[in-house]
């Protein structure tokens, strides 16, 4: 396999007494869709807070295309090539497509010694990047008027337009529909046939089997699996991230529940209302 854009090895980062993340191992190739899989509270997100520059790691290191860092700020990691799209989505309702593109990085052409911006260089490369992505939206549309699954599309081509070598996606189906999972997925395979890598947190297993070449399962702040999605089953991921067997879990779920049957849980006796002064008692 190709030497890996990302590695990150024995991650740590803690808040004060609490330890988000305790020892976790990532490692992300050129071309390739990583699945970041764990239940919620396991640390996925904080662990690319790290990798984008947001939080700075307690101790670990990253490389990033062979050279060694011990953190990153958000504009260095821009810089190495790192963007990351949030579950809710960072675009600006009242802007433009093409203001969106370009907000805080305007192209500047000096004219007469002054800098303006040079809006026709700006309209130009940013049809050519809609065109990559297969967003067909007028650039002077404004945000408000496309639909969430082109807004996505839109945030995709914002972190491209800074050369972006890998992209974090966090839960990016979450509202959206299957004609638009099937054209999210569509692009995504555009991508990692031109080399982009991508890290993708979701919870939804077929996504997975469907569009991750490789996986790594965290739990409790710490990796603990990494693999090709092609060699484990569901129930074997379902496991790593949980710590035992789901069958086992839902069978102390009803023993539980077949305890408490007899059991009073909620009472009501003497109910009065302005029909009825006294109604009957009742037991649940």
């Amino acid at each position: 396999m190709a030497t890996p854009y990302i590695s990150m090895a024995g991650i740590g980062k803690s808040f004060g007494p609490v330890h988000a993340l305790k020892s976790v191992n990532l490692t992300v190739y050129p071309g390739e869709i990583h699945a970041l899989l764990g239940e919620n509270g396991a640390g996925k997100s904080t662990l690319m807070k790290v990798l984008s520059g947001i939080h700075e790691p307690t101790k670990g290191t990253i490389t990033i295309n062979n050279i060694n860092y011990n953190k990153l700020d958000h504009k260095l990691a821009a810089q190495l090539g790192i963007g990351i799209i949030y579950q809710e989505l960072s675009v600006i309702d009242e802007l433009t497509v093409l203001e969106n593109l370009y907000i805080g990085r305007h192209l500047t052409k000096k004219i007469c010694g002054v800098n303006i911006i040079d809006w026709r260089e700006m309209r130009v490369r940013a049809a050519m990047m809609l065109l990559r992505v297969g967003l067909k939206v007028d650039l002077d549309e404004k945000v408000a008027n496309l639909s969430i699954s082109h807004k996505q599309m839109l945030e995709i081509a914002k972190t491209l337009m800074l050369d972006a070598k890998v992209i974090i996606m966090d839960e990016p189906t979450s509202s959206l529909t299957n004609k638009e999972v099937d054209y999210l997925f569509l692009i995504m395979n555009q991508l990692r046939k031109e080399g982009t890598a991508i890290v993708y947190i979701s919870h939804k297993l077929a996504e997975i089997r469907r569009i991750c070449d490789r996986y790594t399962v965290m739990k409790d702040g710490s990796s603990v699996c990494s693999g090709m999605v092609s060699d484990v089953s569901n129930d074997d991921i379902v496991r790593l991230m949980v710590g035992r067997e789901l069958q086992n879990r839902f069978n102390a779920m009803k023993e539980n529940v077949s305890n408490l049957a007899h059991d009073t849980v909620f009472e009501v006796r003497n109910v009065t209302s302005r029909d009825r002064k006294k109604g009957p008692g009742y037991l649940i």
